[in-house]
């Protein structure tokens, strides 16, 4: 199962990243994504955000900030919207964190649980690590260098995880067409 939780409501605390970390280990979930409030066109929190934006002249190269999917990847802000208690950077840094604690080992071998043989538990926390590089290193933190290496990473704990799924091919099977 796999538990989304979004950060940067006006609601949230500093607390709120550790309170979410715990709510998600014992839910019992097996994977979890911690993303941060970002406005998209069609939602409540867009319109409220883009009538908020409606005197901000704040443009990146050109484009107005509400249309924020237009401007290119690697200059977007992180945070969007100004939050009543945090800074984006305390936001990004609480996220950030919270990927961590539920991806450190101890906490995926605890997960691991969920299967049985010693085989599959390894399989598992391979693909944790795996699912964690590939989207909070690149979700949070879009720089060029730290796709590049997220990429790597990704590429290098994928192939054993590939070897551990591999099997012979079944005899009887036909090979379509």
């Amino acid at each position: 199962m796999l538990g989304s939780f979004i950060f940067g409501l006006p609601s949230d605390r500093e607390a709120t990243f550790d309170a979410t970390v715990a709510v998600a280990e014992q839910s019992g979930v097996t994977f979890a994504q911690f993303v941060m409030l970002t406005p998209y066109p069609g939602t409540t929190d867009f319109a409220a955000w883009e009538k908020s934006m409606a005197g901000d002249p704040t443009r990146i190269e050109g484009i107005p900030l509400t249309r924020h999917w237009l401007i290119p990847q690697a200059l977007r802000p992180k945070v969007y919207a100004s939050h009543p208690a945090m800074s984006p950077d305390d936001i990004r840094r609480g996220t950030q964190g919270a990927w961590d604690r539920f991806y450190s080992f101890s906490n995926i071998w605890e997960r691991a649980h969920c299967v049985k043989s010693l085989k599959s538990r390894l399989a598992f926390v391979l693909i944790s690590k795996l699912y964690r590089q590939m989207y909070a290193n690149t979700g949070i933190a879009t720089d060029s260098a730290r796709v590049g290496r997220s990429a790597s990473w990704a590429r290098w704990i994928a192939k054993p995880c590939r070897r551990l799924f591999s099997a012979k091919p079944m005899p009887d099977l036909p090979v379509p067409v």
